[in-house]
């Protein structure tokens, strides 16, 4: 497992009120976090921020003593790590508002709620007491270079002015690239085994046109152009109880079955939104992939799976993603919902049936859209299904986020990452290792599906097996991209 993480729990960060589709208004709450994984996206990079600071604990906290005394002071930093972490928040909002956040010129930066943490607790001078305050946010690339960075002593800082008790000051916020996980593939043949049964759970829309039947509709569409047998015959019949959408994929020779099942709005009545939430937790509980495409937002005891808006909001908070029941199968979820990077993951991750080992996670790290199609969860369907000459592709995880990340619908910068693949497989599941660097003439010569006789020079061909990482290769041999070959799907285990 790469890079873990002990971290404090955290208060929210104050939320940008966005005119956007996706926008939550109810106070936040205090939220907690414990192990924080990392994080891959193709558009963006996560950040850890951290600032030292000192403060001098009130005449009640040193009038305690011994363990009371201690306990007293560090309930004050806990009170202080909040302030100062809104202080940043504040001030990252108003160098990046809105207007610039939804232009393809702009940034996206995001709060990771649940990392936000105080380290270092220490005697200062003068009876005060220093500790350094830390978080994580993720961000586009290279955001590093947009920010107004000042420079004293040779050291590059944000500098936040701030009144954390002692007047107002300028803390030095230093900002620091976190380590990405490493490219790999989902762990798509525990996915298959019993076929792949995907969930389609689209959210309500409080905009006036609606448009989250266009999204369901356009999702039907492309299934059926893609082959996919309906359950019935046409979209305007399709009831919550009428099955899913049929088709197959060829895996290894082998037909798996492929069923995926649309939800919306409209198969429920006002007195029957219940039954919108129900067939959410069915699909957390049962199928492979569980996909959520609607509105969301920061504070995650109000924003979750919004299932319905009028005449009124039925919703399940992320807050209560930890009691749903569920099966300690494998599965994927896409959160395809404005800022859901903020915590939606986490917040899965606290149901004692998923961890990282058994659940990927995608979220968005900036606005996403609802417009005529649901243009990223068709593009991730496409990616997880498609087949070239009658046999499936398996796709990295970089490979479908990219897919996803360009096929933006407004024109803002589209920031879509994978949470929880440190522990999955970097070499494809349809090559055989024991062949790479073997002499051949054709790929057949290779021994499986993604094995490839690669040109090495121009006497040489040897067998590539395709990959995620050089972590997925072989002692001896590393993924490259062959010479000739441009896309990331083309990346091969080759010899040194």
């Amino acid at each position: 497992m790469a890079s873990w993480r002990r971290l404090a729990p955290f208060l929210c960060v104050p939320a940008i009120l966005a005119a956007t589709a996706c926008v939550s208004t109810e106070p936040s709450e205090a939220q907690g976090g414990e192990d924080e994984l990392n994080y891959r996206s193709t558009a963006g990079q996560e950040y850890s921020l951290s600032a030292p600071v000192t403060f001098k604990p009130s005449a009640d906290a040193l009038a305690k003593q011994g363990a009371e005394r201690d306990a007293a002071i560090a309930l004050e930093a806990d009170a202080l790590r909040a302030r100062v972490a809104s202080a940043i928040s504040a001030e990252l909002d108003k160098l990046w508002p809105e207007e610039q956040r939804i232009s393809r010129e702009g940034v996206a930066i995001q709060y990771r709620q649940g990392t936000a943490s105080k380290s270092d607790l220490a005697p200062a001078a003068d009876g005060r007491v220093s500790l350094t305050i830390s978080a994580e946010f993720a961000a586009v690339k290279d955001i590093e270079k947009k920010l107004p960075l000042k420079t004293v002593d040779g050291k590059a800082f944000l500098p936040v002015s701030t009144d954390i008790g002692n007047g107002t000051e300028e803390l030095q916020v230093t900002l620091t690239p976190i380590e990405r996980s490493l490219n790999s593939y989902p762990k798509y043949m525990a996915l298959f085994e019993d076929g792949l049964d995907i969930a389609v759970h689209v959210g309500g829309d409080h905009n006036d046109p609606p448009m989250d039947i266009a999204h369901a509709r356009s999702i039907y569409d492309d299934l059926k152009a893609s082959g996919f047998k309906s359950p019935v015959a046409k979209f305007e019949d399709l009831k919550i109880d009428s099955g899913p959408l049929t088709s197959a994929i060829s895996v290894q020779g082998k037909s798996v079955p492929v069923r995926v099942r649309i939800v919306h709005v409209d198969m429920s009545t006002p007195e029957t939104r219940q039954l919108l939430v129900d067939a959410y937790k069915e699909s957390v509980k049962n199928a492979d992939v569980v996909i959520y495409d609607g509105h969301a937002g920061r504070q995650l005891t109000y924003s979750g799976v919004v299932v319905a808006y009028k005449p009124s909001r039925v919703a399940i908070p992320a807050s209560e993603f930890k009691n749903i029941e569920a099966s300690d199968k494998q599965q994927v979820y896409l959160f395809n919902g404005c800022e859901t990077y903020t915590g939606y993951a986490d917040k899965l991750y606290e149901n004692p049936k998923r961890n990282v080992d058994n659940t990927d996670v995608i979220t968005t790290g900036n606005y996403s859209a609802i417009q005529s199609k649901a243009n990223q969860v068709i593009s991730f369907i496409h990616s997880m299904i498609d087949q070239r000459a009658g046999a499936w592709i398996p796709r990295s995880w970089d490979s479908v986020l990219a897919r996803m990340n360009a096929v933006g619908e407004r024109s803002w910068v589209h920031v879509y990452g994978v949470h929880g693949i440190d522990d999955n497989p970097r070499l494809s599941p349809l090559a055989d290792a024991a062949k790479i660097g073997a002499s051949c003439r054709v790929d057949a010569d290779c021994g499986a599906a993604d094995g490839r006789c690669v040109q090495v020079s121009s006497t040489r061909r040897v067998c590539g097996a395709a990959c995620a990482d050089t972590a997925g290769c072989p002692a001896g041999t590393k993924c490259v991209q062959p010479r000739g070959r441009t896309s990331i799907d083309d990346m091969m285990c080759l010899p040194n």
